[in-house]
This record gives structure tokens, C-alpha cells and sequence, in this order.
């Protein structure tokens, strides 16, 4: 299937223009006149604009078009503000507190059916009895009360909670990395990755287990779903789970081998039968470099659906499947210069078409993080139109870092991200 975008003619026009730091003199973006956005149909408003390091978000849409987006803001060295601003009909929440941590990690929000928004991480009181740098190492759960308002619970403090069997699978302190949190009516999944202790590279990262926890406050249930130790496949790098087909949740993994956080490999695919069971890892695609992971979300008529950028050759592609056992072939999405970074997926529901986020950094290619070009850079969002091929529309012409993406129960987008350029948390939405 074909992509098409003026993005791409723009990339050869362009294509022999060199890198440059810094934004160029149109500014930090925004809606100002002349900041490239006029043919962009978003609207885009800054939610919290203090300077933040570049570090995980996460958006949820809940009941009556609320929408919540969870982020971090470091206030000073090593210590961040975990923040929620909840948006509805053009109008955002004052930042409220979460919870304070040294340790950054994976974040997740989401609401339950009565509306109620819960935010996951790595958290937990601070412990230095069993680790110097990992001071937090629980796997945390703070539901929100009421506006500004939240309560933590610590779901999981040790690898043995979610018994396996299996000495090295049940040793250990550190969990609760990258978690990715859903809600089926007010019960809650929270996945997430037991690195063990934290330290050594066969014995906690490459055996690294991907485990489940769910229940509700004060009742839960954990169980193990991959577990590396033997294998030293090193499941749960970066997680993405939604509820799919039967009501049942279903989730993509990566495997990080040589750190808690780094860059992963390939897509792995696992969904719980009716049984109550889960299916083994199945792996759906080969990646050299998932970047941040793979983005997953699954549609009532499409069936489930997977994006991923191969950071080797920025390569950003898209498979299907109806029953998460039998996959389609690799459809490129956008492979132009440097780019289809950050890909985040989500089924408009009128349609039932799939949309894909992404950033294009630059027009040359092997551009690092680091090094994009102001110039050129942007946030696009592409969808496939009618089987036949992909066409794309500007979100932001400043770019955006960590974007997510959904659909409002009307049909029409919205996307969370940073200002890679300024740090600023950003919200586009269709008016």
C-alpha cells in the first residue's frame, strides 16, 4: 500500500539542506501566524508549559469525552512530579500532583467505567535497603479521588508476588517498569516488567519476566504471562495493552536485553483466553530497534492492529490481524529521511480505519534524537484509507516527542505530546 503526503515532496525539495540546531526565528511553535501550522486541521494548546526533560506520557479518553493526559516534570535532580491534566471540550484542569519519585519509568493512565482515572509506575515509598539507585522499585497505582486529589496504592513489591516457579524468576525486588494500566468496568490489568534486582545483565535484565496484575483496591490477583529466566529472552521492555476481542485484554512487548529502559527488539503478541489463561509470546514482526516500543489497539470490525518503527533504517510499518494468531505482512506506513518515529496507533471508530501519529525529525537520513532539524521537523498523523494506501495531514509543524493518540466518541483525533524543542506538554485535537 502507498503513503501519500506533501511531506514527502517536501523531502526531496529539501533533501540537500543541512542540519541546524535550535528552532529557526518563526519561535517555539504554537498557533502564532506564520509558524507552519495554517494547513494543519488540528487545533493544538499547551497544557503545562514549565521545562521538563523529555520523558514518558500517557492520554486516556474516558466516559463523556474527558481526556486525561499523565506525564513527568522533574523539579529538581532526580526528583519528578508524576502530573495529570484532564481536558474536556476545549477546556484543561490546572496541573494536579500525582505523586512525587526519583525513578523515571513508563507511565500509563486510564478510566474505569464510573469515569474514574488511575495512573501507573514505578513508585512506592523510597527504599534503600535493597538498591542505591533504585529507590523506588514497586509497582504503584494512584486512583483519583476527585479533582487534584489522588490516592497511591503499591500493587506489587516483590518478584516472588507473581510466583513463577523458578528461583531467578522469583528473586528480586524491581518491578513495576513500564507498566501499561486498562479497565474492564472497575476492574484494572496492570502489566508490567520484573527486572528482578536491577543490576546485572543475564541474571535481571536478559531474564527479565513480563507479569500481570488485576483486581481492584485492596484485592489483587498476579500471575507471570513470559517469564525469561531459562530463555533470557528479556520480555517486557516496553508494553502496550488494550482490551480486544471478547472483553478479553491482549498486549505487545519488546525485548530489552542490556538495560531496564533501552531500546528494544522485535513484537511480541500474547492475549487471555476465555479460560482466564494467557497465550505464550508470539512473536509478529522482527525489529532490530523498537525505539520506544510498539503501539497496539484493537477494533470491534478491523481486529487488532500493531505500529512500529524500526529505528535501523526508520522504517515505520503496520500489520493486522484478526484473531492475534494469524498476522498480515509489514505495510509501510512512511520511510522518508529520518523519521516515523514515536508511532502511536488508534481505530477511529466510525470508520474502523486505523490512524498512526509519528515524527519526522529530518529529511537526511541516520539523523539521531538529538540531532533533527528545526526546520522541517513535524508531527503527522496518517490513517489508511480504505485499504488502499496511507495519507497523512500535519498535526504540529514544531514536531512532537512521545506522542499518543485517540479518538473521541465523536469521531474526531486527539494527541498528547512534548514540544521536542521546548520540553512543553501539548495537546492537538479536531475542533
Amino acid at each position: 500500500m502507498r503513503w501519500k503526503g506533501w511531506a514527502l515532496g517536501l523531502a526531496l525539495a529539501l533533501a540537500c539542506t543541512s542540519e541546524q540546531p535550535g528552532r529557526p526565528d518563526a519561535g517555539p511553535g504554537g498557533d502564532n501566524p506564520g509558524d507552519g501550522n495554517e494547513g494543519s486541521p488540528f487545533t493544538r494548546q499547551v497544557l503545562d508549559g514549565a521545562e521538563m526533560t523529555l520523558a514518558p506520557l500517557a492520554l486516556a479518553v474516558g466516559p463523556g469525552d474527558r481526556v486525561g493526559v499523565a506525564y513527568y516534570a522533574r523539579v529538581l535532580d532526580r526528583v519528578h512530579e508524576i502530573r495529570f491534566v484532564e481536558w474536556k471540550d476545549g477546556q484543561a484542569s490546572e496541573p494536579e500532583l500525582v505523586a512525587t519519585v526519583e525513578m523515571v519509568s513508563g507511565l500509563s493512565v486510564a478510566y474505569d467505567s464510573a469515569g474514574k482515572a488511575a495512573v501507573s509506575y514505578l513508585g512506592g515509598p523510597t527504599d534503600t535497603n535493597v538498591s542505591v539507585y533504585w529507590k523506588q522499585n514497586d509497582l504503584a497505582v494512584s486512583y483519583r479521588n476527585g479533582p487534584g486529589s489522588w490516592t497511591e496504592e503499591v500493587v506489587v513489591r516483590e518478584s516472588d508476588e507473581a510466583a513463577a516457579g523458578n528461583p531467578l524468576a522469583d528473586a528480586g525486588f524491581l518491578v513495576g517498569l513500564n507498566p501499561a494500566i486498562i479497565f474492564d468496568g472497575t476492574k484494572a490489568y496492570v502489566a508490567y516488567r520484573d527486572g528482578h534486582n536491577g543490576q546485572f545483565g543475564k541474571q535481571d535484565w536478559e531474564a527479565s519476566d513480563l507479569e500481570l496484575a488485576e483486581g481492584t483496591p485492596g484485592s489483587w490477583t498476579k500471575r507471570v504471562l513470559a517469564m525469561a529466566g531459562d530463555t533470557k529472552a528479556a520480555y517486557g521492555g516496553h508494553i502496550s495493552m488494550v482490551l480486544g476481542e471478547g472483553g478479553q485484554p491482549a498486549l505487545v512487548h519488546d525485548q530489552v536485553a542490556d538495560s531496564a529502559e533501552g531500546r528494544g527488539r522485535n513484537v511480541l503478541f500474547q492475549k487471555r483466553k476465555a479460560d482466564g489463561s494467557w497465550t505464550a509470546p508470539l512473536q509478529v514482526q522482527t525489529v532490530y530497534d523498537t525505539q520506544l516500543g510498539a503501539s497496539l489497539a484493537w477494533d470491534a470490525q478491523a481486529g487488532y492492529g500493531v505500529a512500529v518503527v524500526d529505528r535501523t533504517d526508520d522504517r515505520l510499518t503496520y500489520i493486522g490481524s484478526g484473531d492475534g494468531v494469524t498476522w498480515s505482512s509489514p505495510d509501510p506506513v512512511f520511510q522518508s529521511g529520518s523519521g516515523g518515529w514515536y508511532p502511536a496507533l488508534a481505530f477511529d471508530p466510525v470508520m474502523h480505519e486505523p490512524h498512526i501519529a509519528f515524527y519526522i525529525c529530518s529529511n537526511a537520513p541516520s539523523v539521531t534524537e538529538q540531532g533533527c532539524d528545526a526546520r522541517v521537523d513535524e508531527l503527522r498523523v496518517a490513517a489508511l484509507i480504505e485499504g488502499l494506501e496511507w495519507r497523512d495531514v500535519l498535526v504540529d509543524a514544531g514536531g512532537g516527542w512521545g506522542t499518543k493518540l485517540a479518538f473521541l466518541s465523536t469521531g474526531k483525533r486527539v494527541l498528547a505530546y512534548r514540544d521536542p524543542w521546548t520540553t512543553a506538554l501539548k495537546l492537538a485535537v479536531e475542533p
